[in-house]
């Protein structure tokens, strides 16, 4: 089988899944809307992928981010919760801009989803050099950021 159908059936898989799992009561019409609503969007995710020349990127620190994010998610979930509780009480809480620069053995694809996947953290726009525009909390750097991130900061 093709590297391209290979993705496509991947693609096909995961978001048939996702949709399955997603309905009340599974009968064979929905099954089947299921399957060709993923097959749509197979090809259409596919399409993007191949028009914007997304490549996942070196590796060598995903073990290591899989393994510190679900600590990034309950740590920025309580600086979410105490910002918003700041801002009930009356307080002003303002995140900021920064200029983030990956590690060079971290990929940007994987590594902007892993950290845009947190409420302290957010990927705006990729920038040249392996940098990245951010929107953070305020607060610290994370250990996952610092984990993807060669500390070059600005």
């Amino acid at each position: 089988m093709g590297r391209a159908a290979m993705e496509l059936l991947t693609w096909w898989a995961a978001l048939c899944g996702f949709q399955v799992l997603l309905i009340g009561q599974v009968t064979w019409p929905e099954l089947a809307v299921a399957a060709a609503g993923a097959a749509l969007a197979a090809l259409a995710a596919r399409t993007v992928r191949v028009a914007a020349d997304a490549r996942l990127g070196p590796t060598a620190r995903l073990g290591t981010a899989l393994l510190l994010w679900p600590g990034a998610l309950l740590a920025d979930t309580w600086r979410f919760a105490r910002a918003v509780g700041r801002v009930l009480r009356g307080r002003r809480v303002t995140g900021r801009f920064r200029t983030i620069r990956w590690a060079h053995d971290t990929g940007p694809a994987w590594a902007c989803g892993l950290l845009s996947a947190t409420p302290g953290l957010y990927v705006v726009a990729l920038g040249p050099d392996r940098t990245a525009l951010v929107h953070t909390l305020p607060g610290g750097t994370g250990p996952l950021e610092s984990a993807l991130t060669s500390g070059g900061r600005r």
